[in-house]
């Protein structure tokens, strides 16, 4: 995200992320795929990455696409038919996750925009938050957390440490019991 909270510049624009210069990222990234074992994507991610020349933004693991669009659906199970299953929902998200724990995964990867993410802090559905911050400031575009009726969450620092010339990694962890004290719940 950029140092404002973006995601993404006006007009879904991610050039900003070539200001994020990682040393050790594939390793990272490896480690953080090996620790998950489903993913959420909404469909103006899915789209964005098609655009981009990607068919879905990982093989292998489970998609739910979060879309009314099922010819997007069709293209993205299309990609990979026998590796990467791809399920389209519809509906509340809190309902969806449901689904996707009784499915038997135990951590999903909200891989899948600001809207999408926060409708999962909305719901209190996430307990863990890896970002990188990118040393640009955008101005306007989509938030981490693009809800509009967010309450407080608490959650506590796990991790920080710089990421390759300028960025930061940083991860948290949902702090529940500081959560009730502090907010007085």
């Amino acid at each position: 995200m950029s140092l404002d909270g973006r995601i993404a510049g006006p007009g879904d624009d991610l050039s900003f992320l070539e200001t994020v210069a990682g040393d050790g990222e594939d390793r990272d990234f490896d480690d953080f795929i090996a620790g998950i074992d489903a993913l959420v994507v909404g469909s103006g991610t899915l789209r964005w990455l098609h655009g981009q020349g990607h068919d879905l933004p990982h093989r292998g693991l489970p998609i739910w696409l979060v879309s009314h669009d099922e010819a997007l659906a069709a293209r993205a199970a299309a990609a990979d038919p026998d590796g990467t299953p791809v399920t389209r929902v519809e509906g509340e998200l809190a309902e969806i996750l449901d689904g996707i724990a009784a499915a038997g995964h135990a951590r999903a990867w909200i891989g899948g925009g600001g809207d999408i993410a926060g409708q999962a802090l909305a719901a209190d559905r996430v307990d863990e938050v890896i970002l990188t911050i990118a040393p640009t400031v955008l101005g306007a575009g989509p938030a981490v957390f693009d809800h509009p009726a967010l309450e407080p969450r608490r959650f506590a620092l796990a991790e920080c440490r710089e990421y390759g010339k300028g960025s930061v990694r940083l991860r948290w962890m949902r702090d529940r019991a500081q959560q009730a004290t502090s907010f007085g719940r």
